[in-house]
This record gives C-alpha cells, sequence and structure tokens, in this order.
C-alpha cells in the first residue's frame, strides 16, 4: 500500500511514465542543510522546496525535528485521502520523500514533534474499535521515538479526543497540548488546551470567546504560550489565518495577518521551526498569470490538467515559509 501512494505520488507530480519516473527517483538532487537546501526567505512568503516538497499534488502542513535531521509533511491525494510524508537528512544530504513509517493505510495528517524530540503528534482515521472499522472523523495519536524509531502509534485518551473532529494538535515546552475540536457542534470548531499530567493530560479546557467567537481551527502555539496563530473563518476582517498573544495570562484580540499571509482567506496550517527563525503555512495561491483571452481548445486544457500536477504554485496547496521577523510585525501593532 505505502510503495502504491509513492509511486502514485511521483508519477502524477511529474506527469511522466513510470520508466521516466523511475528515473526521477534515481537522480534525487543532493540536497543539503537543515532546511533541506532551500535559499532562506525574508519578509516576503516564498513556495517552500518546489518540485521536492511542494508539487503539483496537494502538500498541507511542515514538521522538522528538533535536531533538523527529520521533515514531515502531508500530502492530499486525488480521493481526497490523507497521507503523511517523511524525509532523512544524514548529516551528508536528504533522502527523497517517501511514505512515513506510520502512515499510509489510513487518513492521516498534521504531524507535530515535541520540543524534546520524543513525541510525534498527527490526526489519523484509524481504526479504534475491535471490528477496525477506519473512522469518519479525525482523532488525535501520538508515537514515541525508541532507539532512532518511530514507534506504535497511540490514541489519546477520551477527554482529548470525542466523536467529532479533533485536529492539528501542538504542545508548549511544558507540555501543554492545543488542538481544535468539533465537539460543541453546529459544524463548528474551536480551540482547546490541556495541561500535562504524567504521561497524559489533565481535561480539556475551550479556551474563551476572545479566541472562539467563530470557526477556530489549525492552531500554532509557540513554545513559550506567549502567541498563538491560527486559522478561522466567518470573522468581519476575513477568513485565513490570525495571531494572538498572550499577555499576562489573557489572550490578545486576533488579528488578521494580512495580505502578507492571507492572499487568498483559505491560508491554514501554520507553524514555525524549531529555531524560531521561519514561519512556515499553507496555501493555493496561482503565482502564475493564465493568458485569460486565449481560446481554450482539447489540447490546451490537456497541457493544463497535466502542467497542474507537474509545477507548484498552480492553483493547488503548496507549503510557504517567511521569516518568523514577520511576527514581530504584528506584535508592533
Amino acid at each position: 500500500m505505502k510503495n502504491q501512494i509513492l509511486i502514485l505520488l511521483v508519477f502524477i507530480a511529474l506527469g511522466c511514465n513510470v520508466e521516466q519516473t523511475e528515473k526521477e527517483e534515481a537522480t534525487f538532487p543532493e540536497l543539503t542543510g537543515k532546511y533541506i537546501g532551500q535559499k532562506e526567505p525574508g519578509l516576503t512568503a516564498e513556495i517552500f522546496a518546489p518540485n521536492i516538497v511542494s508539487t503539483g499534488m496537494s502538500e498541507i502542513n511542515a514538521c522538522f525535528s528538533p535536531d533538523y535531521t527529520e521533515f514531515f509533511f502531508s500530502v492530499i491525494m486525488p480521493d481526497r485521502k490523507f497521507v503523511i510524508m517523511f524525509m532523512k537528512y544524514d548529516g551528508a544530504k536528504w533522502s527523497a520523500p517517501e511514505v512515513a513509517s506510520f502512515s499510509g493505510i489510513y487518513s492521516e495528517a498534521d504531524p507535530f514533534i515535541t520540543a524534546d524530540g520524543k513525541w510525534l503528534y498527527f490526526v489519523s482515521k484509524r481504526p479504534i474499535d475491535s471490528l477496525q472499522n477506519p473512522k469518519t472523523d479525525w482523532d488525535i495519536w501520538r508515537v514515541e521515538k525508541i532507539n532512532g524509531e518511530w514507534a506504535n502509534p497511540e490514541h489519546l485518551d477520551s477527554d482529548i479526543n470525542s466523536d467529532s473532529d479533533d485536529i492539528y494538535p501542538g504542545l508548549t515546552k511544558d507540555g501543554t497540548l492545543y488542538f481544535s475540536s468539533g465537539r460543541g457542534g453546529g459544524n463548528n470548531r474551536d480551540i482547546y488546551f490541556a495541561k500535562k499530567n504524567g504521561s497524559g493530560f489533565e481535561p480539556s479546557v475551550k479556551l474563551n470567546d476572545t479566541i472562539n467567537k467563530y470557526w477556530e481551527g489549525d492552531i500554532y502555539i509557540s513554545p513559550n504560550e506567549d502567541f498563538m496563530i491560527f486559522r478561522t473563518y466567518g470573522r468581519p476582517e476575513g477568513n485565513g489565518l490570525y495571531i494572538t498573544f498572550n499577555n499576562d495570562g489573557e489572550w490578545s484580540i486576533p488579528q488578521n495577518m494580512g495580505e502578507e499571509i492571507n492572499k487568498t482567506g483559505g491560508e491554514f496550517c501554520p507553524m514555525v521551526d524549531p529555531d524560531g527563525k521561519y514561519f512556515f503555512f499553507t496555501s493555493s495561491h496561482f503565482i502564475k498569470k493564465e493568458e485569460a483571452n486565449e481560446k481554450l481548445t482539447y489540447q490546451k486544457i490537456k497541457d493544463d490538467f497535466i502542467n497542474s500536477y507537474k509545477h507548484p504554485g498552480m492553483g493547488k496547496t503548496d507549503i510557504y515559509w517567511v521569516s518568523i521577523d514577520i511576527i514581530e510585525n504584528y506584535r508592533n501593532k
């Protein structure tokens, strides 16, 4: 199953036949450095790792291990199934993306690695009942790193997970878990947190209506819990990613991150790298302008379809990154 997924990913993204695919896999570029050989951006958001991570497929999430030897991201397959992908850095070069050891059978996404590198949290629709029926809603799971390998996934307890979607886990340095849940009903989502309690968590608490006023999902919580970025719908200031700051235990009124980030209003999956240098997010922003008056022909439709799977920035979701200095611009407003 995993090999089939990987072949399909490469096949569609490259828009080529099997022989070409094998050739591309054999000639994967030698990429070095903590950011997969990419030129680091400034205050203008850029596509991350084009044609390596961000391709013509729909990619979301961006998750580095604290030592920058592993990188995880998620891909939305054409059948709307989600799969978590993995790259490894051996100190000399990065490996080509492949399906993560714990993923590839059920729909899974939203990887997050704790500050100590010991746990990776993610969401999944894998079964939790004795009949092994896949779930219809998302639950939060985690895997522990043991002897350098990710062990078997474990399901978080029932106070964290509900009968509705529970998504996008993130943890502070002291182990407080933040996540989004639809348990309030009405096709809504709100942000919750749960304090660490031994190897588990205390009962989850819903943030007040300074934050939970509309539809809130996809949370990035800073390690020191001093700022939070989340996705929202329905706010008068527009949709997309918002930022709020923690002032003596009180969250500030969320700010729309503006056109620098929210180019479409559908931006999501916020994340900051472990060193706190770059802000990552996902967008479906077009970076190429189409010729509006060009005559539609069968060949053009065919070529556009193939090209849409060969290049990033063609309207599917890609991963973007930008200097963390942009955060200070919002803090000073």
